[in-house]
């Protein structure tokens, strides 16, 4: 093999992996710019990475839903990507429905904000014996179930997070991708994600 096509094939395979890698700091960048943005309200769930630090683990209220007051897609199950429907309009976002599929248009206040199904329960009893139109129950997790953070700070923004007064700002595109754009204490932003 000569000493030109080494250095075309060095060429290309730097090239290719340059690519992939600006796609993938391009399509961050394009999420956090987005426009639509929510704040998830956090529940409580010790945190340190050695490679990066602090961080906060994070479980939030939309992850586990009652059939009975929030309407499942019956075609749900394990390992599924889920939907949920958001209404905007408030100071947090609040679910409406879970989807099987993405909705084609949003209207003006609702975003949507894809998931992985964990597990469904299905019954049509009550756990405590009583019959229900829809006793299915559904736990999702997303891809933004941690958070790092400056070093030191980990331990107090889980203690508000225990508290429920920790708010994820969330950026969300039209297919239900999300990344944290920032934390939110009780109303206020505490921080920003840097886009680089």
């Amino acid at each position: 093999m000569s000493k030109s096509r080494i250095l075309i094939g060095i060429a290309i395979a730097a090239l290719f992996q340059t690519a992939v890698l600006t796609q993938m700091v391009w399509s961050q960048i394009t999420l956090l710019n987005s426009p639509t943005e929510v704040v998830l309200k956090t529940t409580p769930v010790d945190p340190r990475d050695i490679f990066r630090g602090d961080y906060v683990i994070l479980s939030y209220e939309i992850s586990a839903f009652d059939g009975n007051k929030v309407p499942i897609a019956d075609e749900l199950k394990s390992g599924d990507d889920a939907y949920v429907l958001l209404s905007t309009k408030e100071s947090t976002a609040k679910p409406m429905k879970v989807l099987g599929a993405a909705p084609e248009d949003l209207p003006e206040g609702q975003a949507v904000i894809r998931g992985r199904v964990n597990y469904v329960l299905r019954d049509d009893i009550t756990p405590t014996g009583e019959e229900c139109d829809d006793c299915t129950s559904i736990f999702i997790s997303y891809p933004i179930d941690s958070y790092f953070v400056p070093e030191g700070t980990g331990t107090e923004l889980e203690q508000y997070r225990d508290e429920r007064a920790l708010g994820v700002i969330v950026a969300l595109n039209e297919e239900g991708d999300a990344a944290i754009k920032g934390l939110m204490i009780e109303g206020r932003k505490i921080y920003d994600e840097p886009l680089f």
